[in-house]
């Protein structure tokens, strides 16, 4: 069994909120059998985001140093089984992310850890 992903989308939010869109396959690629490939994102956000009633989380968490980030993946891809291809699916991912920030350039002391996410294949 082969996968090709053909687009990956990775969108960050924050309290709801998007905040930052990556494009994670410029030239798509393909992920044979027992393999693994790694893709990197930067998430960085500029714009002005209202909190409103969630400003409290938002201090709780900056005096912890750990945010909570959602990550929503939209996929294009499509399996090839034998020499069978098969029409393009668009699973959908979403993690709930723990993500140790800096704050006036202190460094947290908590480590990002390894999170498993959600996927909906059809």
């Amino acid at each position: 069994m082969v996968i090709y992903f053909e687009k990956i989308e990775a969108n960050a939010f924050y309290e709801g909120r998007r905040f930052d869109t990556e494009n994670l396959t410029i030239w798509g690629f393909k992920l044979e059998r027992k393999s693994t490939h790694f893709l990197n994102a930067t998430f960085a956000g500029q714009q002005w985001m209202e909190l409103g009633a969630n400003v409290l989380d938002f201090n709780e968490e900056k005096s912890v140093g750990v945010y909570s980030i959602d990550l929503k993946c939209y996929l294009r891809i499509r399996f090839r089984i034998g020499d069978f291809i098969g029409g393009d699916h668009k699973p959908k991912v979403k993690c709930g992310l723990k993500v140790p920030l800096s704050s006036n350039g202190n460094l947290s002391t908590v480590r990002f850890e390894t999170t498993r996410c959600d996927v909906h294949l059809f």
